[in-house]
This record gives C-alpha cells, sequence and structure tokens, in this order.
C-alpha cells in the first residue's frame, strides 16, 4: 500500500511528489494518463514566476505565491536550474493610475514589499519606446523553464524510490474502509487494476472535476465546473534582446491582460488572450488572425509594435472553476473528510500563479492533514 497517490504528473503533482517523498518519507506514487509527465497545462504556460501582486489579501493564492516564489528560488539556486529574476513594470492607461496604486498597496498587503511606483513617462528611461504611462515595478518577478524545474523534481523524486505510472488514469474509487481502493485504467489496453493508497491527491489540472466525478464526490450537483480558457501566444522575432523586463498592462476582470513576456533567451511573446473553448474542448492551435487585435491591445503600452512583424507562436488552457455560474477565482483545496474520505485531497481551478506556488502545495496540505510542521512553509 501507497502512503500517497498523487493523480496528475504536472509541476503541481511533481513537487507534491517530492515533498511527500522526500521532506516527508512517504511512499508516493504519481499516476499520469498521458504517455509522460508535464504535459498539460505545465508545458504550455508562460513559465512567470509571479511575485504575488493580483490576489486578494488573505487568499490561498496571495498565501501560496508568496510562499512557493521563495521556495522556488530558493531551489532554482541550490540546484543551478535556469531562471532569472527579471522584474516586472505593470503600465496604467492615462485615467487609471488610482487602480495602479490598489495594486500596489494590494501587493504591499500581501507581503510584496519591494514594489515602486513610477510617475508617468519615468520608465522611458530605460524604455524609451513605451508609451509615456505611470509604471508600477515588481523587481521579484522572474521567469524560468518549466520543462528544467519537472524534470529536476522527477530525478529527485525518482532518487529517493519514489514511483512514476504513465499512461495511466484513475477509473473510480472502490473503497474507502480505512484506505482508498482506487481503479486505474492502462490508458494504452484499456486493463485494469487495483491500487491501495491511505491517501490521495487529485491534481489532474483540466481533468481534475471528472477524477472528483469518477470518486463519486458530488460537484457537479453542486453546481461546480471548469470552464476550460484558451490563451493564445504570438512572437515577435524582430524584437529579440530589446526588454529585459516583463511589461504588462493592469488586469482586467478577464485576466492579466496581454502582456509581452521575455523568456530566458531573450525572445520576445505577446500573450495570451482569453477564449472560452466551446464545448469545453481543449485544442492549441493559434490563429493567425488574432495577430492585429493583438497589436492593438499591445500597442496602448508599446506603441512601436506596429513596426513588428509578429507571428501565431503556442497556446495553454487554462481551468476556470466556476460555482454556481460565478468564476471563483481563488485556488480550491478541499480535504473530503466530509464526504468520508478523510486523506483525500482534491485540487480546482490550479491556474496561474499554480507554476510559481508549486511547492508550496505540499507544506500547505500536510497542515490540512494535521502533520507536524516540516519548517518548509
Amino acid at each position: 500500500m501507497y502512503n500517497l497517490v498523487i493523480i496528475g504528473a504536472g509541476a503541481v503533482g511533481l513537487a507534491l511528489g517530492h515533498y511527500f517523498q522526500i521532506r516527508r518519507g512517504w511512499k508516493c506514487l504519481i499516476v499520469e494518463q498521458e504517455p509522460d509527465y508535464g504535459l498539460g497545462i505545465s508545458s504550455r504556460n508562460s513559465e512567470v514566476l509571479h511575485a504575488g501582486i493580483y490576489y486578494p489579501p488573505g487568499s490561498l493564492k496571495a498565501q501560496l505565491c508568496l510562499q512557493g516564489a521563495e521556495i522556488l528560488y530558493q531551489y532554482l539556486e541550490l540546484n543551478g536550474l535556469p531562471y532569472r529574476r527579471c522584474g516586472k513594470y505593470i503600465l496604467a492607461a492615462e485615467g487609471s493610475e488610482e487602480r495602479l496604486q490598489q495594486l500596489h498597496d494590494q501587493g504591499r498587503a500581501n507581503g510584496v514589499l519591494e514594489l515602486q511606483l513610477l510617475q508617468a513617462g519615468a520608465l522611458r528611461k530605460i524604455y524609451p519606446e513605451l508609451a509615456p504611462l505611470a509604471a508600477l515595478h515588481s523587481p521579484g518577478t522572474g521567469v524560468l523553464s518549466a520543462d528544467s524545474l519537472m524534470h529536476h523534481l522527477l530525478g529527485e523524486f525518482r532518487a529517493a524510490d519514489g514511483d512514476l505510472a504513465l499512461n495511466t488514469a484513475f477509473g473510480g474509487l472502490e473503497g474507502r474502509a480505512g484506505h482508498f481502493e482506487l481503479n486505474m485504467v492502462d490508458a494504452s489496453s484499456g486493463g485494469t487494476n487495483a491500487l491501495a493508497a491511505e491517501r490521495v491527491i487529485n491534481s489532474a489540472g483540466l481533468g481534475a472535476l471528472e477524477v472528483a466525478r469518477r470518486a463519486g464526490f458530488g460537484y457537479d450537483a453542486a453546481g461546480y465546473e471548469l470552464r476550460l480558457c484558451k490563451g493564445s501566444y504570438f512572437s515577435v522575432p524582430g524584437a529579440r534582446g530589446k526588454f529585459g523586463h516583463l511589461i504588462y498592462p493592469l488586469p482586467t476582470d478577464a485576466g492579466l491582460g496581454i502582456h509581452l513576456r521575455v523568456d530566458l533567451q531573450g525572445e520576445v511573446r505577446l500573450g495570451p488572450d482569453t477564449e472560452y473553448l466551446p464545448g469545453n474542448t481543449p485544442h492549441y492551435s493559434v490563429d493567425a488572425a488574432r495577430a492585429a487585435e493583438f497589436k492593438s491591445a499591445v500597442a496602448q503600452y508599446w506603441p512601436g509594435i506596429a513596426e513588428f512583424a509578429i507571428e501565431p507562436d503556442w497556446a495553454g488552457v487554462r481551468p476556470h472553476l466556476y460555482i454556481e455560474g460565478v468564476h471563483h477565482r481563488d485556488f480550491f483545496i478541499r480535504n473530503e473528510s466530509a464526504e468520508g474520505a478523510d486523506g483525500w485531497i482534491n485540487l480546482f481551478g490550479i491556474d496561474s500563479p499554480g507554476l510559481t506556488a508549486a511547492m508550496a502545495f505540499g507544506p500547505y496540505i500536510a497542515r490540512l492533514w494535521g502533520e507536524p510542521d516540516d519548517g518548509s512553509g
């Protein structure tokens, strides 16, 4: 019997396995229905290491983003993994300076104390091509390689005798009497086998609600749904090396806005936009016809984008949690003790800043289970 089975081998699932196998000394198994780890949300995100500005004080996103960023920076540095603490500027359109101040105050309330407000036009001393707008500087924001992170987490997990089962889907929960009897399905052959686990974490990302459904939890009847939200990116090949910072507009209710992202190689990409997918069917094609829309949005803070050609790049899909038709904008983490399943944790709506927070989920869940604090957050 496993001490813990984790369903889903994305960045969060791998970080959970790493924490409980190595820090707690539990015998863990990570199961993944795809033929390899990290093929879902984790392989298609902006790879931004967020500081913790955007989330209401007291929210799980605020708490776990800050804790996760601290743990993650230390882990990347200690293990020589690629990252860059490049910093970010958030620009406010004229007339929106009050909202920028509110964002600054919210970030500081969350514990992001190094934020700095800049007067309109001050940023042009660094980037004269940007519009003369007020800005909020977040020096603690960074970029990393999600692939390198996941590869290293998995390597250490396996070295500590952790198990990974690929092409293995969760089929159903057969029993809860003292432990969990899991019915697992071979995604290639359709064959089934049983697994026993003392505890289970459902970290299945886009499929998390389906896993909970198969386990018999009543989230559908309670009005829970995951709406899949696609975000596309365009690349700007001619702007390589032009920016050293991330450049963002002010966030809106729809998201963080189409921003300018610089990766570890200095390549510039624009995105993501927000597109809810009909029928909740994921697809990752980028419509070249959206280029004009992207350029128009970015021109509000970088007028010079008009001089550059942009090309369709890649897209990702985020799982937005809705409860009775209302967007639940925080992480959802629940121990299902009230359902007679103490020790089963469901994670829903783990979108941004899920990658940043990944290494803080383990300590948080350990506390939910009443485990002694190991000092890791």
